[in-house]
């Protein structure tokens, strides 16, 4: 029995279709996070790409962290690279790190690879600083 033997037939077409992107409209638990998993392992396994060519985004870190578990047992350690399975928040900020220099500002000067990402809580209590400094009240 192949591994895409083991989905729904609409699941599976979901899966199969590897040309352009694919719309996953479905409710809770009907299976979205397995059709990603197996079409990632499909593509890896019966055609052959590259693990680390593949980039799976998702919206929190409990579907990520979920998403590259069942892919790792689904592909068993038959390769040594991984696709990249991350939030769009994480993909982001290790881009900006790797790539942040080449950015130019609007001064010209580019910017550094020690950029630093402030919460809401962060950012108001910066706010507050500036505002004492200027001799504002809060």
């Amino acid at each position: 029995m192949g591994l895409l033997d083991q989905l729904n037939p609409q699941q599976r077409e979901a899966a199969e279709t590897v040309e352009g992107p694919v719309l996953i409209l479905a409710g809770a638990g009907s299976g979205k996070t397995r059709v990603i998993t197996y079409r990632i392992v499909h593509l890896i396994e019966d055609l052959g790409v590259p693990p680390d060519s593949i980039l799976a985004v998702t919206f929190t870190n409990k579907a990520s962290a979920e998403m590259a578990e069942r892919v790792d047992h689904l592909l068993g350690g038959r390769h040594l690279s991984k696709p990249l399975i991350s939030t769009f928040h994480s993909f982001c900020v290790r881009t900006l790190r790797r790539d942040i220099e080449a950015l130019k500002g609007p001064s010209g000067a580019g910017y550094r690879k020690d950029l630093a990402i402030y919460d809401e809580s962060d950012q108001q209590n910066v706010v507050k600083a500036v505002m004492r400094r200027l001799g504002m009240g809060d």
